[in-house]
């Protein structure tokens, strides 16, 4: 009897302890996010941005990336200016909150000579200009956006942040354009309904690589799963 009651108790711990770790976690993430803040004469587009992903979805700081990137016509050309690491924790709140204000905030054109002198070594040029006029913020069914603009989005792959590229459109069917420059667009890609007002998985899932998340299929092959929230800034570049 003495050795049954070790085992059970040994056996609820660990029920416990299992229990504990399954509710220690949430849902993966990742977050790749552009913001134009310019655009020039050749059509070129200045932008912020910032990258953030979380592997396991686990509940503890996770390193973030900001910079900038310009879109052109057959590209996105990125700078990589600032990396907020989580160690350690102070500073690393004190960071984020700085740099999430300044990617937020609007741009000025003292900023702006900033970042083409220190950024962008003066090797393109732009000026403040009114980037909302470009802004569209609809969201609207697949078959009209392709009808619209005599465009597959199917075989139109969009672009983003670390050279990632669209997969399959989630089942709700729908885009969220959040500008439009003619031969550029910009789109919101969220299937994050919790935080989406809106409450629809908007757009595509991208092919981000989650280490954390993948599988061998019967051939071999090293299979990515990718993240469970996808919150990806789309650049789709007409040709």
């Amino acid at each position: 009897m003495k050795y049954r009651s070790i085992i059970t108790f040994c056996l609820l711990i660990l029920l416990l302890l299992f229990a504990s770790m399954t509710n220690s976690t949430g849902p993966s993430y990742v977050h790749a996010e552009i913001k134009p803040i310019s655009i020039n004469k050749k059509g070129e587009i200045l932008c912020k941005t910032r990258f953030t992903k979380n592997e396991m979805g686990a509940y503890s700081p996770m390193k973030i990336e900001y910079g900038f990137c310009v879109i052109t016509k057959d590209t996105i050309i990125e700078f990589k200016t600032k990396t907020i690491n989580p160690s350690p924790e102070a500073s690393y709140y004190d960071q984020t909150k700085y740099w999430y204000d300044k990617f937020e905030s609007e741009t000025n054109q003292k900023q702006l000579d900033e970042i083409k002198k220190s950024i962008l070594k003066n090797e393109y040029d732009f000026s403040l200009n009114q980037i909302d006029s470009f802004k569209i913020d609809k969201v609207m069914s697949i078959s009209d956006f392709e009808k619209t603009k005599k465009i597959s989005l199917k075989n139109n792959k969009q672009k983003a942040l670390h050279n990632a590229y669209s997969k399959e459109y989630y089942s709700d069917k729908k885009v969220h354009l959040m500008y439009d420059f003619g031969d550029i667009l910009i789109f919101n890609n969220n299937n994050d309904i919790d935080n989406n007002k809106l409450e629809l998985e908007l757009g595509a899932e991208f092919n981000y690589y989650n280490s954390s998340n993948s599988l061998i299929n019967d051939k071999g092959e090293n299979i990515n799963l990718g993240f469970e929230i996808n919150k990806v800034t789309g650049i789709l570049i007409v040709k």
